[in-house]
C-alpha cells in the first residue's frame, strides 16, 4: 500500500525538499526525514529505516552517488532513488552502478514521480524510456568491451557538455560568460561546474582548468 511508504528526502536546497515533502505527502506518502548532506544523509536512513530514498545528485558535502553507495551497502532493503537535474547518461550509469534503483530528473511530472516511487517499492526501475535505453547500451557495450572516450581511471567520465565548459574555463571565461556563450542560465553553469570539480577530484577551477589535457 501507497501509505506503507515512508520516505526520507536528500536535497540541498530548502525549498525543493519541502516542495518534494508536500507532493509525496499529498499522494498519500509519508516522509519522516529529510537531509541535506551526504553524511546527514547516512545517518538520517540509517536512524529511520526508510522504505525509500530519494538522493539528490549533488550535496552540499559531496556527491549522493557516495551516499547512495555507502547505504545501499549498509541497508540493502531500502531503495534508493537518485532525483537530479542532470540529464546526462554518465550520471545515471554511475548512480546505477552505486546501488540507485532509479534516476529521476527534477521536471518530472508531479504524478509521474509518485508512481516511480511507488513502482520502486514494487521492484520495478525508476527510469525514464530514455535513461532506460542508455542503460542498456551501457550493458550491451560493456559486453563489446567497449569504453567511454572520456573515462579516466579513479575519475567519472566528463559528458560533452562538461567538457565544453572545461574547456571555456580553461580560457578564463567566467561563469557569466560561459552562460551567455552557451546559452546556459548561471545556475545550470554553476552546478556544471561542481560536477566538474567532483569527478576531477579538483579543488578549484585553476585545478580542473589544469587537468584539462588528461580528458581532452
Amino acid at each position: 500500500m501507497v501509505d506503507e511508504i515512508r520516505i526520507v528526502v536528500v536535497d540541498d536546497h530548502p525549498l525543493f525538499r519541502r516542495g518534494l515533502t508536500g507532493l509525496l505527502e499529498s499522494a498519500g506518502m509519508r516522509v519522516v526525514g529529510t537531509a541535506s548532506t551526504v553524511r546527514g544523509a547516512v545517518e538520517t536512513v540509517l536512524a529511520l529505516r526508510p522504505t525509500v530514498v530519494l538522493m539528490d545528485l549533488e550535496l552540499e558535502d559531496g556527491s549522493g552517488i557516495d551516499a547512495v553507495s555507502r547505504l545501499t551497502a549498509a541497508m540493502p532493503e531500502s531503495r534508493v532513488i537518485m532525483i537530479s537535474e542532470s540529464r546526462d547518461p554518465a550520471d545515471m550509469l554511475a548512480a546505477v552502478r552505486a546501488g540507485a534503483v532509479g534516476y529521476l530528473t527534477k521536471d518530472q511530472r508531479p504524478n509521474r514521480l509518485a508512481q516511480a516511487v511507488a513502482g520502486a517499492v514494487r521492484g520495478e526501475a525508476a527510469l525514464s524510456r530514455t535513461m532506460a535505453a542508455h542503460l542498456v547500451e551501457d550493458v550491451r557495450e560493456s559486453a563489446r568491451g567497449g569504453s567511454t572516450p572520456t573515462r579516466l581511471p579513479q575519475r567519472e567520465p566528463l559528458t560533452p557538455r562538461q567538457l565544453e565548459i572545461l574547456r571555456l574555463i580553461a580560457a578564463g571565461q567566467t561563469t557569466a560568460e560561459i552562460a551567455g556563450r552557451l546559452y546556459l542560465s548561471p545556475e545550470t553553469v554553476r552546478w556544471h561546474v561542481k560536477a566538474i570539480l567532483r569527478k576531477l577530484n579538483a579543488r578549484t577551477r585553476a585545478e580542473a582548468a589544469a587537468a584539462l589535457r588528461e580528458v581532452s
